[in-house]
Formats: structure tokens, C-alpha cells, sequence
């Protein structure tokens, strides 16, 4: 063990911005040996002094690098996302009010047009077409749902609902629009499962290939662009960058990374590279690149699924209680819809430690001035993510080959995306956790 430890430090000095992940290790292995020896000390029949000794002195080590390590990932954090902050002073508040409506009651599709109506969602979409001089025929509506952490189509409260987004779909249509997408991106979840592209997912959740509009995989048709600053050149969708009008109908739920998950999130989830555990939560930080998005490819309105949310520990992952809070929220301002829909969950949007999402969007476009139409108040047994998930998923996560064999042992999907990876030890843990994980998994296949 020592001689690994040994290994692992060698290895993270010798590049420790490219080699952070063993650090991870390291921690995980001091972990490891400080508990181990207190469980040998708390036991009458195996209490020695040099228990006490190990404990002392390899917790002392563990303590001491996680200083070390978090204050570290402190400051690459603020080099990721500094350029926010430092090419000039945030955008003053914005002196025009950004509607935003939220619409409670016991039919979805009834909350649906009553947002659309109260937010003049018609007449911002008209505006629109004429600001661009398009025909009815040439100008192109692109919906940004979630769907693609989908685990089970028997657990809604994971995915945006398809008949609310088709829903959408119709009245737009209604209108004499022609030419209206749903886009979405692959997920890390294809790193485990098979069939997890997107026209398949989506036919897993019950969209209609046959209806009034086309489903997009933006990792298929990926192409270059130059984003310019820190990012640089990377990839975005043709169907995203050359859409007239972008909506980001996002689905209620907690998030294990950053407490929350709202329209500014679900933007995130048009950025094309399939394996994003690596490309933006290892390689990049997953926050600053979506703000670089929208700063290129404005998202015109946005909506929260929010009539059967997840919530709790794990709510981006799975819920086996959806909570039936039986909300729409929508507006066109997406900061706007976003604070409204955090205020929701009891969540302070403002501060700069919660949701990561929003504090950026403010540095780079100013403060929304709100004007809620509306519930305000907090959902009912409503329950968010703990500090505690949120920090040690950050650690965990720059290790990107622990991060990613481990969540390949945690998740689990519907038998119609078989597990993908066949070594021993992983179809071993997976097996050995399988009853712990039907807790959080009722619906899926083990």
C-alpha cells in the first residue's frame, strides 16, 4: 500500500494540473487506512496502541492533503471562470422587468397555456420572426428538452414530459410554423449502455417521429466553431447554431453536482461531446462553457416541467417518490425563470455557491429585474441535495477514470439499454450493490 501511495504522489507531481485524479486516489486510500484502523481500535478484542498511532497519523495526512486539494480546486475553479469576472464589471440590472409566470393546477396542459398567454409567448415568437424577416416556411423553432438522463420511462419526473413538449409543438404549429426541432445531445450514460443515442431515447420516452416536427442528435451532426475566449474552438449542432428561435424546456429537479437543474442547465445539454464526464466536468468545468453558449447562441424562451419534479439526494439521477408539485413556469428571460424556479425549491439563487449556473449568467449579462406572476411559495416536501453530495462529487469526479468506472457501478437503466462493459470487476460491484441500489431504482434492470 505504501509503495502505491508512493506511486500515486510521484505520478501526480509530476504534471499535478493534468494529474489531479491521483490525488483522489491518494485521499481515497488514506481514507481507507484511517478507518480501518479506527474500526481495529474501537474493537475490544483488537485494540492497540498502534491503531490509534495509524489513525492519527494517516488521518492527519488525509486531513492535510484535502486542505491542500480543495483549496487548489478552489482556484483552478476561479481560473476556469475567471475570465467572467475579470473582462469587466458585471452588466447593471436590467431596468426592463422580466415576466415570469408560474401556473399551478391540476391539468398540465392547462398550465401550459396559461404561461404561454400570461408571457405573450406568441407575440415574443412574432416579434421575433419579423426582427429576422423570415417567412412562416424559412424560419426555424429548435425545443432543447431533457430527456437524455432518462433511466426508466416508468419514472417521469426525470425527463421533460414528451406530451407537454408536444404540446408545444402544436400551438406553434397552429401558428403557421413549418420547420420546428427537438434537439438533444448524448450523455456519459453512452459510455455504459447501449442504444443511448438520442432518436432512440427519445422513442424510449414516447416522442412521435412521425408527427409535426424532426428529432435531432446534435452529437451526429456536430461540427467546428470558434467560440472565441477560453473555450476556443470546440463543437456545436447546425441545427442549435443556425436555429431562428431556441426554447429550453427543462425539467424540475435537484442536481447532485450543483443543487439544481433549470433552463440554464438544460442548455448545457446541447454542448455535442457524448462523453461529457470527460470532456466537461474533468477536462473543463461544465458551467463556464454553457455561459459561452448562450453568449453565441441566444435561447429565446424558457420552461420548467415542473408537474411531477425530482427532488431529494439524487433527483437528476432518479427518484423512486416523484414529487407531484404540479407546476409550469415559463418566461422569457432564462435568469429570470431560473431564480423564480430555485426560489421554488427554497434554494437562494444569489448566492454565488448555489447553482453555479446563474452567478455566471449574472457576470456575463447582468441581473434580472423578476416580475413573478404567480405562486411564489416553496414546494411542498420538497427536499434538496446535501453540501455534503456536492463537495465530495466535485473531488471524486477529477479522478475521471475512478469517477467513471464508479458511476458506471452506481447507474442503472430499462432493460432496453443493456449494460455495456463486461469486465468482472465491474459486473461484480454492480451485482454485490444491487440490492442497496433497488432502494433508488425500482423500475430498471440491476
Amino acid at each position: 500500500m505504501m509503495m502505491t501511495i508512493a506511486a500515486l504522489c510521484f505520478f501526480a507531481s509530476l504534471n499535478i494540473r493534468r494529474n489531479k485524479g491521483y490525488v483522489v486516489l491518494l485521499l481515497i486510500a488514506k481514507a481507507a487506512s484511517t478507518l480501518s484502523a479506527l474500526a481495529y481500535f474501537a474493537s475490544p478484542t483488537h485494540r492497540q496502541f498502534a491503531s490509534l498511532v495509524i489513525v492519527l497519523v494517516d488521518g492527519s495526512l488525509f486531513c492535510l492533503t484535502l486542505y491542500f486539494f480543495v483549496r487548489a480546486q478552489r482556484a483552478f475553479f476561479l481560473a476556469q471562470t475567471g475570465y467572467l469576472y475579470d473582462q469587466a464589471p458585471p452588466p447593471p440590472p436590467d431596468p426592463v422587468p422580466a415576466t415570469v409566470v408560474v401556473s399551478h393546477g391540476e391539468d398540465k396542459f392547462a398550465c401550459l397555456d396559461e404561461v404561454l398567454a400570461k408571457t405573450k409567448f406568441f407575440e415574443i415568437l412574432a416579434r421575433e420572426r419579423a426582427r429576422k424577416q423570415k417567412s412562416l416556411d424559412e424560419f426555424r423553432v429548435v425545443i432543447k428538452p431533457n430527456f437524455m438522463f432518462t433511466h426508466a420511462q416508468a419514472d417521469p419526473s426525470t425527463y421533460t414530459d414528451p406530451e407537454l413538449v408536444e404540446a408545444l409543438i402544436d400551438r406553434i404549429a397552429a401558428k403557421g410554423f413549418k420547420r420546428i426541432a427537438v434537439v438533444e445531445a448524448q450523455s456519459a450514460y453512452g459510455n455504459y449502455y447501449l442504444n443511448r443515442d438520442v432518436a432512440t431515447v427519445a422513442d424510449h420516452v414516447r416522442y412521435h417521429r412521425d408527427r409535426n416536427y424532426e428529432i435531432v442528435d446534435l452529437t451526429k451532426e456536430m461540427e467546428d466553431f470558434d467560440y472565441g475566449g477560453r473555450l476556443g474552438r470546440h463543437v456545436v449542432g447546425p441545427t442549435w447554431k443556425h436555429a431562428d428561435f431556441r426554447i429550453s424546456f427543462a425539467k424540475n429537479k435537484t442536481h447532485v453536482f450543483c443543487y439544481y437543474t433549470l433552463t440554464l442547465k438544460n442548455v448545457y445539454g446541447t454542448l455535442p461531446m457524448q462523453d461529457k464526464l470527460k470532456e466537461y466536468h474533468t477536462e473543463r468545468e461544465y458551467d463556464w462553457p454553457t455561459i459561452e453558449s448562450l453568449r453565441h447562441f441566444k435561447v429565446h424562451f424558457g420552461l420548467i416541467d415542473a408537474f411531477v419534479s425530482a427532488d431529494g439526494q439524487f433527483g437528476v439521477i432518479a427518484d423512486p417518490k416523484p414529487n407531484p408539485t404540479k407546476t409550469i413556469i415559463g418566461g422569457e428571460n432564462l435568469m429570470a425563470v431560473d431564480w423564480v424556479g430555485a426560489k421554488k425549491m427554497g434554494l437562494d439563487p444569489d448566492n454565488p455557491l448555489v447553482g453555479r449556473f446563474y452567478p455566471l449568467a449574472v457576470q456575463a449579462f447582468g441581473k434580472p429585474n423578476v416580475q413573478l406572476m404567480g405562486d411564489d411559495s416553496i414546494y411542498p416536501d420538497w427536499h434538496n441535495v446535501s453540501p455534503f453530495f456536492i463537495y465530495a462529487l466535485d473531488l471524486i469526479e477529477e479522478a475521471y477514470s475512478f469517477s467513471n468506472w464508479w458511476f458506471s457501478v452506481l447507474t442503472a437503466m430499462d432493460k432496453q439499454f443493456p449494460f455495456g462493459k463486461k469486465d468482472w470487476p465491474t459486473l461484480a460491484m454492480r451485482k454485490l450493490l444491487a440490492p442497496v441500489k433497488r432502494l433508488l431504482y425500482p423500475h430498471d434492470q440491476l
